[in-house]
């Protein structure tokens, strides 16, 4: 599903006279599929939104990195329910006066289909579409920001963390303070205590949990004493996690923490309160470990009714509450998150 062509005008924000100004008020905007290599050679598919302005001139540009799974351009999914929320995000912003890229994943999509083999991969082909970026001649290689939705702020992280050149600003959205075993684990409580299992139940199961993420972290690529249902929503995670062990061993082995402290660009975390996947302290974890590292502007927000797909949820915060796509975004979320990007943008000077 992508966008071809649209026109668009959108008043979100027009009240606040500092970000938006008759210089650079948005008059159209178009989107256009592009195509980039990626790590390995792969060819990777995606859309490249350019708003005009009455101004003209290079603009700020936002690249959004999606959570973990098959993510397309659009979407991310939760069980069978596909939810656009780098569309409306990237809707959002462009109607900011900010050019947006994402793209699918791959395998997904108009991507090519040639499978990661380690989770630097995935970092490496979020750096091929910085690299399309930074030769476009309507964007400014100096304003560029990036969103890491979940896994995607890891992937932003650690491009921060070790690429030479600074961001304009970098935004970590739902994303963990913790290793991806430790996560998933309080995933897996949380729902099975939704499905009204016993604690026994849940007892046992975290201790099969507890004994793979073990053996995986020490070097186990296969468990034949281990017994998996093939109708467990749980063990089939379980054997994604053991399948995919290239890619995950890095996400169980490597502390976020440890990457966060070394960014030098600006960074906006943002948290929701009714996040059942990726809890409250984890963004404060990411917060913390940046202050340590005497990090001078990293700003953390914290959002009552916001899931971790960065919808508005005023209700009981479930699990289930994922399964229904008509939801939007959290308009706070995209105000808070517009307006510091617009004011990091404005701030910054543009490349000649």
């Amino acid at each position: 599903m992508k966008t071809l062509l649209f026109a668009f005008l959108i008043c979100f924000g027009l009240l606040d006279g500092a970000a938006h100004t008759a210089a650079n008020a948005v008059v159209v905007a178009q989107s256009q599929d592009v195509k980039f290599m990626g790590g390995q050679g792969v060819t990777l598919a995606g859309t490249l939104q350019l708003p005009k302005t009455k101004e003209g001139g290079r603009l700020p540009v936002v690249l959004i990195l999606g959570d973990y799974g098959n993510t397309s351009r659009d979407s991310v999914t939760y069980g069978k329910t596909s939810h656009a929320i780098y569309r409306e995000l990237a809707d959002f912003l462009v109607g900011r006066g900010l050019a947006v890229m994402r793209f699918d994943k791959r395998c997904v999509g108009a991507s090519e289909c040639k499978q990661a083999e380690t989770f630097e991969d995935y970092v490496d082909d979020a750096r091929g579409a910085l690299k399309f970026i930074r030769a476009h001649a309507q964007l400014d290689a100096s304003k560029i920001f990036m969103i890491g939705h979940g896994e995607g702020g890891l992937i932003a992280s650690s491009i921060a963390a070790h690429d030479e050149t600074r961001f304009a600003g970098i935004v970590l959205a739902a994303m963990a303070g913790r290793t991806i075993g430790k996560v998933i684990r309080d995933q897996f409580v949380q729902q099975m205590t939704e499905e009204g299992k016993s604690q026994d139940e849940i007892g046992k199961y975290l201790e099969k949990y507890d004994r793979i993420i073990r053996g995986m972290i020490s070097g186990a690529t296969s468990f034949p004493n281990e017994k998996f249902d093939p109708t467990s929503s749980y063990d089939g995670l379980l054997k994604s996690l053991i399948d995919n062990y290239t890619i995950n061993i890095s996400l169980l082995i490597n502390d976020p923490l440890q990457v966060v402290n070394s960014i030098e660009s600006p960074v906006l975390i943002l948290q929701g309160r009714k996040d059942l996947m990726v809890a409250v302290k984890d963004a404060e974890y990411l917060h913390e470990a940046m202050k340590r590292a005497y990090h001078t502007d990293a700003t953390l927000k914290l959002m009552d009714n916001v899931t971790h797909l960065l919808k508005n949820n005023p209700g009981e915060a479930k699990l289930s509450f994922n399964q229904d796509s008509s939801k939007t975004v959290d308009q706070e979320l995209l105000t808070v998150l517009g307006d510091w990007i617009v004011s990091k943008a404005a701030a910054g000077k543009s490349a000649e």
